[in-house]
């Protein structure tokens, strides 16, 4: 098995370094549009650029930290919001009746129809930016754990009380490792979605962040530094990716055996 998982990677790794092969070679044959597709020379003289002067007069690992801070803080305050109220109206039904159909109702609406409401209500500081990544990750995140719940088989509740368990053990040690599954998975949609809904939160007057790079840069016609934000952003993603899945890998460690 693990022979296999790294023939994998390696086809992967193969598959990126064609791409980027590629992508050189064009770029030093001259057969690249530099207003459309910039050549790697010019995204390595933008990178240098922004590495040592910033953009515009701002350096540029602040952009990307102003970016992760609105992220991370939505993000984390919707898990500490969303996964107990989840929990709450999974194992309550008449709580889940209640709240059940306007999660339902919000969850599909696109975060940035909610934009200009959001600076009609909580204006155009850092509050209403974290304030709309929080409300699109908390919808994600407790229907994830309110699912978890809900789907945890009734045979192992019965099982734990026969064993003697009380309420509280039974949650602990059969209902919430049962539910656990859905509850990471629901956390990944959110980091994904809180993570790609930057750029949409820093239309909101932002003044530093990726997102506002590029909107700027794209005003300017500044294509490297476009690319460089998009990749940018990528790349982040992934590793934010990579630690949850990590996290999840440890704290469901019994899977797959």
């Amino acid at each position: 098995m693990r022979l296999r998982v790294d023939r994998y990677k390696l086809v992967s790794l193969a598959a990126v370094a064609t791409v980027a092969a590629a992508w050189v070679a064009a770029s030093f044959g001259g057969w690249l549009n530099p207003d459309k597709l910039p050549p790697v020379q010019a995204m390595v003289a933008a990178l240098t650029d922004l590495l040592r002067n910033g953009y515009g007069g701002v350096p540029f690992l602040h952009e990307i930290a102003a970016s992760l801070y609105r992220a991370l803080t939505g993000f984390l305050l919707a898990v500490l919001a969303g996964v107990p109220f989840g929990i709450f109206i999974g194992s309550n039904r008449i709580a889940y009746a209640i709240f059940g159909p306007f999660l339902g109702f919000l969850r599909p609406i696109p975060p940035i129809a909610l934009i200009p409401l959001f600076i009609f209500y909580f204006g155009i500081g850092e509050f209403s930016k974290v304030a709309l990544i929080f409300i699109t990750a908390f919808w994600y995140v407790t229907l994830s754990a309110a699912s978890g719940v809900r789907s945890v088989p009734r045979d192992l509740v019965l099982a734990g009380r026969s064993l003697g368990m009380g309420r509280r053990q039974i949650f602990f040690h059969v209902v919430l490792p049962a539910s656990l599954p859905h509850i990471l998975t629901g956390m990944r949609v959110a980091m994904a979605l809180c993570w790609a809904l930057v750029v949409a939160a820093e239309l909101i007057a932002a003044q530093v962040g990726l997102g506002y790079m590029i909107m700027d840069a794209t005003t300017f016609f500044r294509i490297p530094v476009v690319y460089i934000g998009v990749v940018a952003i990528g790349l982040i993603g992934l590793f934010l990716e990579g630690v949850l899945v990590a996290i999840e890998g440890r704290l469901l460690h019994w899977r797959g055996q």
